[in-house]
Formats: structure tokens, sequence, C-alpha cells
């Protein structure tokens, strides 16, 4: 049971954000020159608690948040004025900061995932934009859009290897924003076919780290050798094109290596080419008797075939935490024309969810044997629910809202925890290896 005293949440947001921090933040920056009537401190603390999580996110509504929490008015063409590239400046190099905080599960992996030191996920979200902003950034598809902006995430299952975000068009294509070097070794990347580059299988294999991605199905690599056996007759595979035996087999799961053929950069106007050993992992799908094909470069003793399909279905946690920045942090909500507004709010809403994940490290924490019975987006929307008061906690007075933070973080501790004592999270049931693909 959690102790009757609450959690100490003002400590805990000034320790990712102390008010020295967002000064240099904000002066290194220029988004503070000099502090007038609105304070730096209580205008970054009422965007990512008040304007983040709010039901209609317009500026009218974060003054009105802004003076009833700081107790002071102020003319709204000088709170409008706010809105600056050098603001937008700072809210990116605190997303940044706080990036480097955990927005994971604050604890090492489990199961057959334990031989990892990390899982990465990576990919991108499209955010439609005004149509005044298309110069700005291009849609892909202007028939019915004209503007969009798309985030590309690096995300941490763990919360201790590397994250990021970078805002790109949507125009900008997923693969050659992603960079690997040596932050990858003994650690696992997953990623959609959006990504499905060679060089960049090759570039992960020689920094040491490890990947897993579904197989495109215009690509036939050949077959050259059997990583399991199989009784009986079976058909023999060495030597022949992927594509064209996997039509005729009847085994449940296919595991073998395959060589492919790759084109390396071009020098001295010579294009060169490469090969790269890799390990295919077919599984067949029992209700339309079709393969689920997978690449990677993971040996069969580090991840078995049959834990393949699950492991990959890890991805889908960052479309979880997508789904969670829409839905409940207002990401798909970008109600200005203005580029600077729109950036600004996207930065808002990235620091909303690093803060919403670094409260629920304090609540497990808190919990104990009850962790894991916190769910990312039941968390979601108990702090959704309790955010007006967080800005008042962590901008007033401390001897005005003492009360408060108790009430608060005992709300916060008693709603945390799932009533559904047998649901796992998905990354649960993948470690225990009791989640179904679907």
């Amino acid at each position: 049971m959690a102790r009757s005293n609450g959690i100490a949440i003002r400590q805990e947001l000034r320790k990712l954000f102390p008010s020295t921090k967002l000064m240099q933040l904000a002066r290194f920056t220029g988004a503070v020159i000099r502090q007038r009537k609105v304070k730096i401190e209580a205008f970054f603390w009422t965007l990512v608690l008040g304007f983040g999580v709010g039901r209609k996110r317009t500026i009218a509504g974060l003054r009105r948040v802004y003076e009833k929490t700081t107790g002071t008015s102020i003319e709204e063409s000088s709170f409008y004025d706010r809105f600056t590239p050098a603001l937008v400046r700072m809210l990116k190099y605190a997303t940044a900061h706080a990036f480097e905080h955990s927005i994971g599960v604050g604890r090492r992996l489990r199961g057959h995932l334990q031989t990892f030191l990390d899982v990465i996920l990576t990919d991108s979200t499209v955010v439609r934009l005004h149509d005044l902003l298309a110069k700005a950034f291009p849609a892909c598809r202007t028939n019915h859009t004209q503007a969009a902006l798309k985030a590309h995430a690096i995300l941490s299952v763990t919360g201790g290897g590397k994250q990021s975000v970078k805002v790109t068009s949507q125009r900008q294509h997923d693969g050659p924003v992603f960079r690997v070097g040596r932050w990858v070794a003994d650690r696992l990347l997953i990623f959609d076919l959006g990504y499905f580059r060679y060089q960049l299988f090759s570039c992960i294999t020689r920094n040491g780290g490890y990947f897993l991605s579904r197989l495109k199905g215009n690509t036939n690599p050949t077959i050259v050798a059997l990583n399991r056996s199989h009784r009986g007759r079976s058909i023999a595979l060495e030597g022949q094109k992927l594509r064209d035996v996997i039509g005729r087999l009847k085994r449940g799961v296919l595991d073998v290596d395959v060589v492919v053929r790759f084109p390396r950069r071009r020098y001295g106007g010579r294009r060169h080419y490469t090969t790269q050993t890799l390990r295919v992992v077919a599984v067949l799908d029992e209700r339309t008797k079709r393969y689920h094909v997978y690449v990677t470069n993971v040996p069969p003793e580090k991840l078995a075939a049959e834990d393949i399909q699950a492991t990959y279905a890890l991805r889908w946690e960052i479309e979880l935490v997508f789904a969670e920045l829409k839905d409940n942090y207002r990401l798909k909500d970008m109600p200005s024309r203005k580029r600077v507004v729109v950036e600004a709010l996207l930065y808002v809403t990235l620091l909303t969810l690093v803060v919403s994940r670094r409260l629920l490290m304090v609540i497990r924490n808190r919990l104990a044997k009850q962790a894991d019975r916190t769910r990312h987006r039941r968390w979601a929307a108990v702090f959704e629910s309790t955010a007006l008061d967080l800005v008042a906690i962590v901008c007033r007075p401390y001897k005005e809202v003492r009360s408060l933070e108790r009430r608060v973080g005992l709300t916060l501790l008693r709603e945390a925890v799932d009533p559904n004592r047998s649901r796992p999270s998905l990354l649960q049931a993948v470690e225990a290896g009791v989640h179904e693909y679907r």
C-alpha cells in the first residue's frame, strides 16, 4: 500500500527543471533578456502543465491559467508576444534536456529480452497543420492536406538509452533522419519498413548493435544455411531464393541465414557492392496460412525463432506513445497558423510527456510491488485530470500549496494502479512470452 503522506511533487518537478536551469536556458536562447511582468519559470510550467493537457489549446486559455496561478493580470498582446523564435529555441533545448531523463519503464529488461542492454524503438508521426503553413511544412498529399509536420522519435524502452525527437516536414522520408553510432552497442533496434535499408543494417552490425525488422516483400535473398533441422522429407533450402520456396513450405517456423548484396557509397565515380549475411525468420499465421517474415542479425542462441514475432510486436510501444501525445496531450490540436506558435506547442507537448513520465517513475518507486500495475494510458488520464493543480503546486509559494500537494499526491498514488490485476502491459506480456501476435 502507498504511504499516507503522498509524494513530493514540487520537489520532483523542480529537480527535473530547477529554476536556475530554466533561467540559464532562457538567457542563453534569448527568450528572456530581463525579467518583466511575465516570469519565465511560471510561464514555462503553465505551458507544460496547463497548456499541454487543457481541453482546448488556445493562447487565451493559457493566459487565464497563468493569471489564476500567479495572481497577476496581463494584457493579451503582451502575453501573446512571448511566443517568439527565442522561446522555441528554449523549449527545444529544454526538450533535449528532458529526454536525457527516463521516460521508459525505469528498470532492466526481463525474460528473453534481458540479454540486451535496451530495446530502442524508432518511428515517426504526422501532425496536420493550418494550410497557411504549407511553405514551411509541405504535406505529401496536397489534395486534402496542404501542410503537415512529421516528428521523428527515438525511444528507449528502459529509459536508460538514447532518446530524441526531430521535426521535419511530412515530405521528409524516415530513413535518412535516423542515424546510428556506437550508442547502439548491445542494444536491439526495432523499426518498420520505412527504415529498411541494408546499409543501415550493416552500420548497426559494425557498431555492435542488433536490429529487428519486417522483410520487404520485393526482396528475395539467397538462403545459405538452416538454423534448425526438420524431421521427415523436408525441402532442401540451401542455395535457393527465399521467395521461391516459402510458398511451398508447411513448417510453422522457418529460421535460416541468407546472404544479401547491396551498393555502398559511390567513390571516384564508381559504385562498389558488398555482401552481408543476415538471419531471416518466417512465422506461419494459422488464420491466413501466410508467413510473417522478419530479418535480423540477432543469433539464434540470443533470441529464439519463437520469440521473434512477439519481440517485434514491442514496436507498438512507440505507437502507444504517439497515441498518448495526440489524445491526452493534444499533439493533434495545432490551432495556430503561425509557425512559431506551432513549433512551441509541439515542444510543449513533448515536455508534458516527459514530466508525466517523471512523476510516474516516482509513483512506481513508491508503489513497490504494485508498480507493474501502472499503465501508461491510465496514468496519462490521471495526470491530465490533475494538471492544473500541478501548475499551482510547482509555481505558488510552498506554504500556500502544502495541503494541495499532499491531496494530489494521494490521488495520484491511488488512481495510478490498474484495478485489473491480471492485465499485463505490452512489455510485460512480451517479456513473459504470453503476448499473442495479431
